[in-house]
């Protein structure tokens, strides 16, 4: 069971999973869905009062048909959704018990905090909402529960996640698996991944079509803005579509290439901290470690940023970002066709009741046929 964490690369890894599902069940392992987003939607099933905004056509069932898939399958199987990882204790223990059959590990991976804050802000920002980055390292520091910090420390308390999760569990089934710092080839995190699956990593290429974007400081505020003047005024299908995947994933994505997002030089001795407890706690609770804790400590402000402070993007950035936008979605139109006269209105019309109704085709024949009859020369 890989139960996330959210933005420590479970995209990538599901992708990699996915797209050679063929050959890594040719050597003994069953990653089970009958397309991408069959685990997504057994997690919503399985767990519908956390999810139940989600529920959707085609999610109903799916987790009992993913848990037949399991039984039935006589080597290792591996289920990874990182929706898992806010689970309560009476949730664990319900898809355990549903799991009894097998004998189940735990499979957490994890990154260091510098990394995963602006990530997950930026995330949120693609999901429609609007709270600026500042606004979210203060709500994530206070000691109260608000809707913001407690969403954010559901998914991103790592020592509460695998103490839940591991409660029932000996401590070697439960194995973190830290994601190496920044620079590090991406085959590394597959390895370190694979390793616990028993999978040998070096037999499947990592150049692979990912669906994963990110966004650079410019560009999210850039979004965020926009979702503020949007407000509710369109409904998430439509947001979806046009903001998320043309406007984000297509343009913006595309501005100024790779990018990341540093964390605030403010914010970094409260993150490193909360970094160095995480470490204590694994390391005492005796888990399996792949690659090494300290891979959770955050780098240097001057390491994250290039030796560049990340202030907030200045107005002339901001305006760039947009110029740069506009332009993007103007060309991605499609140039639309020329208004038509009212005669090849008419046509369309006839032709597609035509493609609707036999009985309108058959005359559509009979009037050609008496048309051809009568420019016959006599």
């Amino acid at each position: 069971m890989h139960v996330g964490l959210p933005k420590t690369g479970t995209t990538s890894l599901q992708e990699l999973l996915w797209h050679h599902r063929d050959a890594v069940a040719d050597d003994g392992v069953l990653y089970p869905g009958y397309d991408r987003a069959t685990q997504h939607r057994a997690v919503i099933d399985v767990h519908p009062e956390r999810y139940g905004r989600w529920q959707e056509a085609g999610v109903a069932g799916v987790w009992s048909w993913l848990v037949e898939q399991l039984r039935a399958w006589q080597g290792n199987s591996v289920v990874s959704a990182e929706l898992l990882a806010p689970a309560s204790q009476e949730e664990v223990a319900q898809v355990l018990s549903d799991l009894s059959f097998a004998e189940v590990h735990l499979v957490c991976t994890a990154r260091d905090l510098a990394r995963q804050i602006p990530s997950v802000w930026q995330e949120n920002i693609k999901t429609r909402d609007t709270t600026s980055l500042p606004e979210f390292l203060t709500e994530l520091r206070r000691e109260d529960l608000t809707e913001v910090n407690k969403r954010f420390w559901d998914y991103q308390d790592l020592p509460r996640v695998l103490r839940v999760w591991s409660e029932n569990l000996p401590p070697e089934r439960v194995h973190v698996v830290t994601v190496p710092p920044r620079g590090t080839p991406t085959s590394v995190l597959w390895q370190r991944f694979t390793s616990v699956i028993d999978i040998d990593a070096d037999k499947f290429t990592t150049d692979v079509p990912h669906h994963n974007f990110s966004l650079g400081v410019a560009e999210t505020e850039l979004l965020r803005r926009l979702n503020e003047s949007l407000g509710d005024d369109i409904d998430w299908p439509k947001y979806a579509i046009i903001v998320k995947d043309q406007l984000a994933a297509d343009i913006l994505s595309h501005l100024h290439g790779p990018s990341h997002i540093p964390l605030p030089a403010g914010d970094y001795e409260w993150v490193v901290d909360t970094a160095k407890r995480f470490i204590d706690e694994i390391a005492a609770a005796g888990y399996h470690v792949v690659g090494d804790l300290t891979d959770l400590l955050p780098a240097t402000p001057s390491e994250q940023s290039g030796g560049k402070s990340p202030a907030t993007p200045t107005d002339s950035e901001m305006l760039d970002v947009a110029v740069q936008t506009l332009a993007g979605f103007v060309k991605n139109m499609p140039t639309p066709e020329p208004p038509l006269s009212k005669r090849q209105r008419l046509t369309r019309s006839v032709r597609q009741r035509a493609e609707q109704y036999p009985q309108v085709l058959t005359a559509r024949r009979m009037y050609w046929r008496a048309k051809a009859r009568l420019r016959r020369p006599r």
